[in-house]
This record gives structure tokens, C-alpha cells and sequence, in this order.
């Protein structure tokens, strides 16, 4: 590759790059008080579940990194919509509808995350069409975005959120389970269950 005189081509290493998007992952949680530390869980959880379906260490290393980047289109969207603590509008709703395709286009353009743009873009779809914002279905959503996403529910659902306290780990399990196959992929949902019940978080 030509370069410009006296300037130098860094390459990133694998360590830079997780602090990369570690650092990116504050920024993205300092948005808003109902998203501190949502994006750590989401890594931990996606990570928990990945091991658990024996995904090699490289891989989860990428999904690590995809669960600490998945929201950074939230970056877009308003406080006043993020923080809202009753029912969104109509026009809200359609505004906070659109932060995973922002998730995409950010992504996207950053040349060592460009891999992870389609799993920041589509974790909020649901495996019966019913999501957003493609209303992508079944095999055309991959494993990875799967698991991104059951993990991101899951922390959504134990988390405090403006409009409703966290919920019991069990409660946010069953919730999983209730739409399991429509929502979320069963075999993410047993996944992660399972690790939690290794590390004694059931009764959480």
C-alpha cells in the first residue's frame, strides 16, 4: 500500500482492537443512566452463551466485540426517547426503530468492525419476520446476530429500564423461553440458561 512521505501504516492488533471497542462500548453507555454497563452484560452474556455452544476462541472474541459495539447507533437517537419513562409515540417508536440501522452504517465505515455491521444491524430482528428493521426471518438472520441478540433481551429484561424495575433472572428466562423459536433461538435461549445455572445466577 502507497503512503503519503513520513507517514506510517499501523496495523491494529487484536488486543487494540478489543480495547477499541471496550472504549467505544463507554461512550455508547454514557448515553443515557438506563444504559450504564449494558453494553459489558451483553459482551459477558453473549460470551457465557457462546461458550457454552462451544464457539471457538476467535469467534467469541468477534462476538465480544460485536455484543460491546451492537448499540453504538443509539448514539443517534435522542435522550428524550432513550430516557422517556412512559409509552413512546408513534414517531418515537419509529425514531428508536432505526438505531440498529444506524448501528450498521457506523459500523460499517469503520474498517475493523466492518465484519460486525450486520449483527449491530439486525439484533433486534425476530425469527418469525416480527422485527425490525428488515423484518428479516429465520435463516436469513445468522447465529451470531442470534446470540447477540438473546443476550442484549436478556440484559434488557434484568436490567432497570425507565419504564419498569429489573426483573428476576428466572422471569427474564421464561420470558425468553415463552417466545422461544418466534422471538429467539431456543438453542441460544438453553445456552445460556445453562451457563448461568454453572455460574449460580438462577436464583438472581
Amino acid at each position: 500500500l502507497g503512503t503519503e512521505p513520513g507517514r506510517q501504516v499501523i496495523m491494529a492488533d487484536e488486543d487494540y482492537l478489543d480495547d477499541i471497542a471496550a472504549g467505544f462500548a463507554r461512550v455508547i453507555d454514557a448515553k443515557s443512566p438506563y444504559t450504564s454497563g449494558h453494553s459489558d452484560r451483553v459482551a459477558l452474556y453473549t460470551d457465557l452463551i457462546a461458550a457454552q455452544m462451544h464457539i471457538n476462541i476467535p469467534q467469541r472474541r468477534k462476538l465480544k466485540r460485536a455484543a460491546l459495539l451492537h448499540d453504538i447507533g443509539k448514539l443517534g437517537i435522542s435522550n428524550s426517547v432513550l430516557d422517556k419513562p412512559g409509552k413512546l409515540s408513534d414517531d418515537e417508536w419509529i425514531l428508536m426503530q432505526r438505531h440498529p440501522e444506524f448501528s450498521y452504517d457506523i459500523l460499517s465505515r469503520i474498517a475493523a468492525f466492518a465484519d460486525l455491521a450486520v449483527i449491530g444491524g439486525a439484533h433486534h430482528e425476530r425469527l418469525d419476520g416480527k422485527g425490525y428493521p428488515l423484518g428479516l426471518k429465520g435463516s436469513e438472520i445468522n447465529l451470531e446476530t442470534r446470540i447477540v441478540s438473546t443476550a442484549d433481551v436478556f440484559d434488557a429484561l434484568t436490567a432497570d429500564r425507565p419504564y419498569r424495575p429489573a426483573m428476576p433472572v428466572r422471569k427474564a428466562l421464561d420470558i425468553l423461553w415463552e417466545g422461544a423459536n418466534a422471538s429467539h433461538d431456543s438453542a441460544c435461549i438453553k445456552a445460556l440458561e445453562e451457563a448461568l445455572a454453572k455460574a449460580d445466577l438462577l436464583a438472581a
